[in-house]
């Protein structure tokens, strides 16, 4: 199909805005690019031609599948001037049709003047054709005077009295070319009253009188109109609607001082809208509208209570969908989950609500629900790189380490040459204690993100780098990685430079090797962050570990008092502590300490082998 119609500057109405003699399409763009290469032969239509739609529609097809319209003519009555009457041969429709492919041509090539002459052509088949009237007055206005531009809205008018929109055309008009003629200042105001006048039950008609009054800075006539407008007895909701839409710009709701002034007197045709609408589910359309309004004007319970009875009667899913936002703004975000996990449930294929539960799922470290969601937004709406590496960093939370291996390697062959996936699969095969895979995986992680996504390869990443190497014993090449990490360390990161110091140091102690340069990063350690009690354990542990045992005792307590609530990961400081006091050969402190590192029940196997190791090796009391 091709939907033929006025370019440029035409102007939609509520009706449609078509003549009812005869309905002017304009041809997409490649149809008139066939136009004018001249596959379509225009000298066909003109001729003597018999007219059949089907050879029409034929010739016209566009070489591109544009948006469906309704090529079908109404049917010509007995009361339509002879001039006008469609002849059966159809010359007349091919004659009009060619003269208007003729003006968007001319039009679309800058030949303005020409485009005049075969527009008026046209007019003369449809004069009250208020789009086409209107578009052509321009042109006129341009290139053969004011006078003869109004001449053909007012044309327009009187073919077809009973047309607001041709009215409405000619206030535009007289509202955008202003004359000079003292008699012509008021015509636009007196047009208005009139068209007022004619259809005092047509909202369109009200609600772009009292716009076109304001424009004008006559507000008192615009809100005359709009109080007239109130006053009518008209029962459609969509009628209601439409002023209401208008009254906004009439009262503005952003004026503080006048808020709540302006918001009763839009409220009210909003209200008359609500109770012309039908029942059930013929009206809710009318209630979202409203609701939607309550909501962007900041009037919440109002649109909560429109948009829960809207969901009750019907389930309409944009109601649920007001509800979901309303509950999280109100921040019940136990309701607002189970609203939005109602909606996915009842309307899977929509992406946007589905992204929106893994947000709600993500702000809630509810991370394994969140990734089927991931997962169906990918299905449905074909994911990108960015869409896939969300969903390795939720599985990679959610644990879900043996898919997100899986998910790595497919996204590996997708997307070649993002190191991303590549260092998703290390840590997943870290966490499943595969120390070579894991490391296999940093490798080419790193050998890729140095060309392509040099940003990756950051300090963080040596560190995690480092980290499992040292896991996997490869202790030499994880120092090299620690020491790229600390060079690469913004001075602002602070944190972080003072965690990879103290880890790189106790790995030297924990090995017993390099203890002076263990010592001297530890010490940095402790610069940096001073009151870290893992950092000043370190520091006591590096004192024991030169058997310097007064101190490493002092260092041990004082790392301890750090601890306001000790967690079963800090019983290693205590195990120090005793340790130190075994070394001492202070046996009841060291069963002490031993005793308190036990109570915290840590998780570690090798701490829990060395408590008890102790405990084992001191008298009971």
């Amino acid at each position: 199909m091709i939907c033929l119609r006025p370019a440029k500057r035409m102007t939609r109405f509520a009706d449609g805005g078509l003549s009812s003699r005869m309905r002017i399409f304009k041809l997409s763009d490649p149809a008139s690019d066939r136009l004018k290469s001249g596959s379509l032969n225009l000298a066909i239509l003109a001729g003597s031609f018999v007219f059949s739609w089907s050879a029409l529609s034929m010739a016209l097809v566009p070489l591109e599948k544009p948006a469906m319209a309704d090529l079908s003519l109404p049917k010509i009555t007995t009361q339509v001037s002879p001039d006008l009457q469609i002849h059966a041969s159809g010359e007349r429709i091919a004659e009009t049709l060619a003269h208007y492919s003729a003006a968007l041509q001319f039009e679309k090539s800058g030949k303005m003047r020409e485009a005049l002459t075969q527009f008026l052509a046209v007019l003369e088949v449809d004069p009250a054709n208020p789009e086409l009237a209107a578009h052509t007055a321009e042109l006129a206005y341009h290139y053969q005077g004011r006078k003869e531009a109004v001449a053909l809205l007012n044309k327009a008018i009187a073919t077809r009295p009973d047309e607001p929109a041709a009215y409405l055309n000619l206030v535009r008009f007289l509202n955008t070319y202003i004359s000079e003629e003292p008699f012509e200042a008021n015509r636009a105001k007196q047009v208005l009253a009139d068209v007022v006048k004619r259809f005092p039950k047509r909202a369109d008609v009200c609600a772009f009188a009292s716009l076109s009054f304001l424009s004008q800075n006559m507000r008192s006539e615009a809100i005359a109109v709009m109080d007239q407008a109130a006053k009518q007895e008209v029962k459609e909701s969509a009628y209601w609607l439409e002023l209401g839409r208008a009254a906004q710009e009439i009262w503005p709701l952003a004026q503080i001082e006048k808020k709540a002034d302006h918001t009763s007197r839009v409220n009210a045709y909003f209200e008359k809208a609500l109770s012309h609408a039908a029942t059930g589910k013929k009206g809710e359309t009318t209630r979202i509208e409203v609701a939607q309004y309550y909501l962007l004007t900041n009037q919440l319970d109002a649109a909560r209570a429109l948009c829960e009875l809207v969901a009750t009667q019907t389930g309409n899913l944009q109601a649920r969908k007001i509800l979901f936002r309303l509950y999280e703004a109100a921040e019940e975000k136990d309701k607002a989950l189970s609203t939005l996990e109602k909606i996915v449930r009842d309307a899977p294929t929509d992406v946007e609500q589905q992204h929106l539960l893994v947000t709600a799922y993500e702000s809630r470290e509810m991370y394994a629900k969140a990734v089927p969601h991931l997962e169906a937004t990918i299905q449905i709406g074909g994911g990108d790189a960015g869409d896939y590496q969300a969903l390795g960093e939720l599985l990679l939370r959610s644990q879900l380490y043996d898919k997100l291996i899986q998910l790595s390697e497919r996204c590996v062959k997708l997307y070649p040459d993002n190191p991303v996936f590549h260092l998703h699969a290390a840590l997943a095969q870290r966490s499943l204690l595969r120390w070579e895979k894991a490391i296999q995986s940093f490798e080419r992680a790193a050998e890729q993100a140095e060309s392509t996504q040099a940003e990756l390869v950051n300090h963080r990443f040596f560190f995690q780098y480092g980290l499992t190497l040292e896991r996997g014993g490869r202790h030499d090449e994880a120092a090299k990685m620690f020491e790229k990490s600390i060079t690469l360390t913004p001075k602002e990161e602070l944190e972080d430079a003072a965690n990879t110091l103290n880890y790189l140091g106790y790995m030297w102690l924990n090995l017993e090797r390099n203890l002076d340069k263990a010592g001297e990063l530890i010490r940095k350690a402790n610069e940096l962050q001073p009151e870290k009690s893992a950092y000043v354990d370190s520091l006591g542990w590096w004192h024991f570990k030169k058997g310097d045992y007064p101190n490493a005792l002092k260092e041990l307590q004082r790392a301890f008092a750090l601890l306001k609530n000790p967690e079963p990961d800090d019983a290693e400081i205590i195990e120090h502590i005793a340790q130190v006091y075994l070394k001492m050969d202070d046996q009841p402190k060291a069963r002490k300490f031993f005793e308190k590192a036990s109570a915290l029940q840590p998780t570690d196997p090798k701490l829990l082998k060395r408590i008890e190791d102790g405990l084992k090796r001191l008298p009971k009391p």
